[in-house]
């Protein structure tokens, strides 16, 4: 058995030797490579099983240890340096508005925000959503909930009532946790409005715990609605933690798929804090003496995993900026680098390309001298925005980890060694992570071996941060991940080739999945939405190369025949506004085509790999159309786009 602290060695991602040593004990001893890192967590009781086998995505970890999350995040830190800074809360209204966070106060606002969970009534039998910005009290709430041990659904606050509403019915909860108002780009959204429409969407008296932030008039309802600052005055700083089992339900994050609605995913406590907390260790850069920014909303797994539990289970002072990237100006984000001196930033390849597009200019008024590291997740980023941030961002010195990951796996189980893959190439995802094995298969089901060639990637091993379960859905983990190859291996839907060195690189989703500026988005969600307009007849969406998004929307639009020539002239802006609303503002379709016909096939199935090719304004070649019942439309659609391609953006 190989040395348990050189299994540890913090410099596992940054010296190729080391990593390889650990790596390949890691894939032949894979219980024992895990079994070294569960020091790493503080247990109430020290599991002495690593893994319980199931088949099909059931396998369990360290299923006889019991611990709490918070307490790992929260009071062993505020024991052992009580003073250190937990969290940076930046305002977006002013640079001079700013919170630092002790963990020694961390600890007293989520004991205090627990204490007023425990006086509503809440127990570990509810589901609670947390539907909050980037605040504190957002992440009091999250920890609040871990410390009582009260499974919680996280909610994007840039959702829409009816999206939220879609949620809570999946999961069936009847508490929220939200507040009155946020601003964001310099805009403010009514988010208690949004809480108020979706409960009356659920049709059931959900109760909603409101943290008044902004000055503004608010509808109230005594009988529901609970003010969080006037239950939290008379509370107590300190409350017992709830000692969980390692498999017991921490928390869900809602993911697209390709099937429609979107899906619960459950992730446990144990495995999945010891997987964030590895992989946010080195990935991530994440150590005590650093200041990491990761700018993914807490609604997705970006945010949730490292910026709130990888973080603060590691002691690493975590920023949470309230903004977007380019307000109340395009220089923002590296204001608040030299304000806060952060060390490690983990952004979007979206917000990269849109501050490209002001190069210098953005970047004159700051050194970001106290940048070590720079990442991104969400999606690859391209050839020119991985120049612009290493050159000009990150001046040459900051190694760049282009990850890939998914909401599934609870984090991120691919990167690139820091200071050796990343200055080779820009477009792979690098290295696996110690215990993960990932193979190619072609449409046989055989396994790929050949460098270069193409194949859907699969996870052959568990990882302890895979989900534990679907919500709701009897044998949905089953059918979803593990029923496309005769192997119980894990299907990630994705499609990727090893090159000679052995670096991934993804190519792309093998379902209709989006990948929005990092969000999956499923296509059929919003087709949903779309057709729900009295003025539509049919609808297909699908993705196209965007060059801020990484991919965009593109929706192609059939309408009704007894329509009024004023419908038909606002039909773009009536199709847009409904998604807006109905889903999301980041969901709203960048282009939307009005088309006489969609491509389909003799059964009526519509060929979106047709519409694919002509949003991406691929039209050259579109292979095999035996199949299709009406080629005819093709050309049209072409014609028609040409001729008057009506776009949401611009008008």
């Amino acid at each position: 058995m190989m040395n348990e602290e050189f299994l540890r060695r913090d410099d596992a991602w940054r010296d190729e030797d080391v990593y390889k040593e650990i790596y390949e004990f890691s894939i032949q001893n894979r219980e024992e490579y895990w079994k070294a890192q569960v020091c790493r967590l503080s247990w109430t009781k020290a599991p002495t099983i690593v893994m319980k086998y199931g088949p099909k995505g059931t396998t369990q970890w360290f299923p006889d240890g019991k611990l709490n999350a918070c307490y790992n995040c929260v009071d062993r830190h505020a024991e052992k340096n009580p003073y250190k800074t937990a969290i940076i809360w930046q305002s977006e209204e002013d640079l001079e508005i700013n919170k630092y966070i002790s963990f020694k106060q961390l600890k007293e606002e989520v004991c205090r925000f627990a204490n007023v969970l425990k006086k509503c009534g809440v127990t570990k039998k509810d589901c609670v959503t947390v539907y909050m910005p980037m605040v504190p009290e957002g992440v009091y709430a999250c920890l609040a909930c871990a410390r009582l041990g009260i499974p919680y659904s996280a909610v994007f606050a840039g959702f829409s009532p009816s999206a939220v509403a879609l949620r809570m019915d999946s999961c069936k909860s009847d508490f929220i946790i939200s507040c009155d108002a946020n601003r964001r780009g310099g805009k403010l959204f009514h988010l208690k409005k949004n809480v108020d429409e979706a409960r009356r969407i659920c049709d059931r008296p959900i109760r909603s715990l409101i943290v008044r932030r902004q000055d503004v008039d608010i509808d109230w309802d005594k009988n529901l609605d609970i003010d969080y600052y006037q239950e939290s005055k008379s509370q107590a700083t300190e409350c017992e933690i709830e000692e969980t089992s390692s498999t017991n339900p921490l928390f869900m994050l809602y993911t697209s798929g390709s099937a429609g609605n979107p899906k619960g995913v459950v992730m446990g406590t144990g495995g999945f804090l010891l997987f964030s907390m590895l992989t946010g260790r080195y990935f991530f850069n994440l150590f005590e003496n650093e200041i990491f920014w990761g700018s993914g909303d807490i609604g997705w797994m970006g945010g949730h995993a490292y910026a709130i539990y990888a973080a603060l289970c590691n002691g690493t002072t975590s920023l949470f900026y309230e903004g977007i990237p380019t307000h109340p100006r395009n220089s923002v984000f590296w204001e608040i680098i030299d304000k806060h001196k952060v060390t490690s930033l983990n952004t979007a390849p979206t917000a990269i390309r849109a501050l490209m597009k002001y190069d210098d200019e953005s970047l004159s008024t700051s050194s970001r001298s106290s940048l070590k590291h720079l990442g991104v997740f969400g999606e690859i980023l391209n050839k020119d925005a991985w120049a612009w941030y290493f050159h000009k961002v990150g001046q040459g010195r900051c190694p760049i980890v282009n990850m890939w990951g998914q909401t599934e796996l609870g984090g991120v189980p691919t990167a690139p060694l820091c200071t050796i893959d990343e200055m080779k190439s820009y477009g792979h995802t690098g290295r696996q992570f110690f215990g993960c094995k990932l193979i190619l298969k072609d449409e046989n089901d055989k396994t790929i071996t050949t460098p270069h060639q193409p194949g859907a990637m699969f996870i052959q091993y568990p990882l302890p941060g895979m989900l534990i379960d679907i919500f709701g859905e009897k044998d949905a983990m089953a059918r979803t991940y593990y029923s496309q190859s005769n192997e119980d291996i894990y299907y990630t839907g994705d499609e990727a080739y090893f090159d000679f060195d052995g670096n991934i690189w993804i190519t792309g989703r093998l379902d209709d999945v989006l990948n929005v500026s990092g969000h999956r988005i499923s296509p059929i969600e919003i087709e949903e939405v779309i057709a729900g307009a009295d003025i539509v007849a049919e609808v297909s969406v699908v993705g196209f190369p965007h060059e801020i998004k990484g991919e965009g929307i593109y929706a192609f639009i059939v309408l009704k025949k007894d329509i009024t020539e004023e419908q038909r002239a606002s039909a773009v802006e009536i199709i847009s506004d409904r998604v807006r609303k109905q889903i999301s503002p980041i969901t709203k379709p960048d282009v939307v085509a009005i088309v006489n016909d969609l491509p389909k096939t003799r059964s009526g199935k519509i060929l979106r790999r047709i519409l694919r090719k002509i949003a991406s304004n691929d039209t050259e070649n579109f292979e095999d159309l035996t199949t299709i019942s009406n080629p005819d439309c093709i050309e049209d659609i072409i014609g028609s786009i040409k001729k008057k391609c009506q776009c949401c953006s611009k008008k």
